[in-house]
C-alpha cells in the first residue's frame, strides 16, 4: 500500500506521516485513499516488465518496479556515497552505486589525476599558485559530481 501526497501527487509508503517529497503531513482522508502498488505503473496501470525503469505504455518515469521507500534508500546511500568519498577527493561511488559505470570511471579516474597532480606539482614555490589551481579543480570535480547524483536520482527514481 502507498499514500498519494494531494499536494505534489508523490507516492510515499503508507506507514508514512509525511510525504517524502514536500513534507505535507498526510491525514486520515489521505490514508482511506491509499492505493495498492504492485508491478503495475502507477499512473495508466499497464503491466511492468522485470527492472524496468519506465512504463512501457505511457513513459512515464515515475512507474517504478520498486516502492517508494527502497526508492528513497537507494537515494538516499548513492548521496553518501558521492558526498562523503567526495570530501577527501574521491569521486565516482555514487555513480558506481547507481550503475552508471562510465561515469564511474570517469570519475575514478579524475580522482586518480588530482591525487597525483597533489603529490607531484603541488610543491610550496615551484609553480604559481598551483595549490589554487588543484583546489579549484577538486571543488569543479566534486560539486559536478555531488550534481550528476543528485539529477540522476530525482530524475530517475522519483520521476522529476
Amino acid at each position: 500500500m502507498a499514500l498519494r501526497c494531494p499536494a505534489c501527487q508523490t507516492l510515499s509508503p503508507d506507514w508514512s506521516e509525511f510525504c517524502l517529497h514536500c513534507g505535507r503531513t498526510f491525514t486520515e482522508k489521505d490514508r482511506e485513499q491509499s492505493i495498492e502498488v504492485s508491478d503495475s505503473c502507477i499512473d495508466c496501470g499497464s503491466e511492468l516488465t522485470f527492472g524496468s525503469n519506465v512504463c512501457p505504455s505511457c513513459g512515464s518515469a515515475s512507474a517504478r518496479g520498486m516502492d517508494m521507500a527502497t526508492a528513497f534508500k537507494k537515494s538516499m546511500i548513492a548521496k553518501l556515497l558521492a558526498l562523503i568519498p567526495g570530501i577527501f577527493n574521491f569521486f565516482g561511488l555514487g555513480h558506481l552505486y547507481l550503475g552508471k559505470y562510465p561515469k564511474a570511471f570517469l570519475l575514478l579516474m579524475a580522482s586518480v589525476a588530482l591525487r597525483l597532480a597533489n603529490e607531484r606539482w603541488v610543491v610550496p614555490g615551484e609553480i604559481p599558485n598551483a595549490e589554487l589551481i588543484w583546489l579549484g579543480a577538486s571543488l569543479v570535480v566534486f560539486i559536478y559530481q555531488l550534481w550528476d547524483v543528485y539529477r540522476i536520482t530525482d530524475r530517475e527514481m522519483f520521476g522529476r
